[in-house]
């Protein structure tokens, strides 16, 4: 994946026309048509229905199309960061995450890296797996905050956890199950669970979310965008969503259910070196000290 297949692809989104796109970028038609079938093969998902008559995208390509937004900032702000003026004494801090819920976590250490360093400039960048990965190999991410895959990558770079997360059941406070200590999986099977879109979370949620829905009917089951879309599922009386649980995240209207026979996700921080680099060496020891989820014992 690189910029100019992201340009095509926001393009011809915009124009819904791949001559409309061509021209506008000065190009040929078959170059922005080789570009998206390009990004199309990567990512495994069609992003355009194209007829003879015209070009609609499609629910994969909709998905896509805040990503591909991220994915080009995120590289617009890297470049600039050369092109400001030499009196710019910002000291930008790059983070990754996998989601915007995963944001809230870090406004204490934030705070706190401030006290150190007034000056701090910190960008989030939040895109789909792979490709925040990507950008920590390429530096252009100085972090990535995250659930430890099983089946991670060497390459991906040092994994420091921070804490242990526990699988839970969130449902309404006022359900019949929420005064339950733990959920079974007979509990589960009384309810429609409310889950993410296998390809907006890790591979380590995914295995649970795997678990729990075998032999369950497709009826049975809500996929989500969001976590906040899941929890408005949950209020609205839809049903269980299947959730990693940090405390300080919580809604005090909903309750959280530990899942028996489910082990903890470990959640940590993936970099690749702290040579070098005082901002990510401040980072990961005040994460160390102060994270807003119980520490690994």
């Amino acid at each position: 994946m690189n910029t100019f297949q992201l340009t095509c692809f926001l393009t011809v989104a915009e124009t819904l026309s791949f001559v409309k796109a061509a021209r506008q970028l000065n190009v040929t038609q078959p170059a922005v048509t080789h570009q998206i079938r390009s990004l199309e093969e990567e990512l495994n998902a069609q992003l355009f229905k194209r007829t003879t008559r015209a070009v609609e995208i499609t629910q994969e390509g909709l998905i896509f199309l805040n990503d591909a937004k991220n994915v080009l900032n995120i590289i617009t702000l890297a470049k600039k960061r050369f092109e400001e003026p030499v009196g710019d004494e910002r000291q930008f801090f790059s983070i990754g995450c996998h989601s915007h819920n995963e944001v809230h976590l870090l406004p204490g250490i934030l705070r706190r890296m401030t006290e150190s360093c007034p000056t701090l400039y910190p960008l989030f960048q939040v895109v789909p797996f792979q490709h925040l990965y990507q950008l920590l190999e390429e530096g252009t991410v100085d972090v990535v905050t995250a659930f430890r895959e099983k089946e991670q990558k060497k390459e991906t770079g040092i994994y420091r956890e921070l804490a242990l997360v526990r699988m839970t059941g969130i449902l309404p406070a006022s359900h019949p199950l929420a005064e339950k200590e733990a959920l079974d999986r007979g509990d589960l099977l009384t309810q429609r669970l409310i889950l993410l879109d296998p390809q907006r979370c890790p591979d380590s949620l995914n295995a649970v979310q795997h678990e729990l829905t075998t032999g369950r009917t497709v009826s049975d089951l809500f996929m989500c965008s969001s976590v906040d879309v899941c929890l408005t599922l949950v209020k609205a009386g839809f049903g269980v969503a299947i959730q990693p649980d940090f405390p300080s995240l919580r809604d005090p209207a909903l309750a959280y259910i530990p899942i028996e026979g489910v082990e903890p996700l470990s959640y940590g921080a993936y970099y690749k070196s702290v040579t070098g680099k005082p901002l990510l060496k401040l980072f990961l020891q005040l994460c160390r000290d102060n994270f807003p989820v119980q520490p690994k014992c």
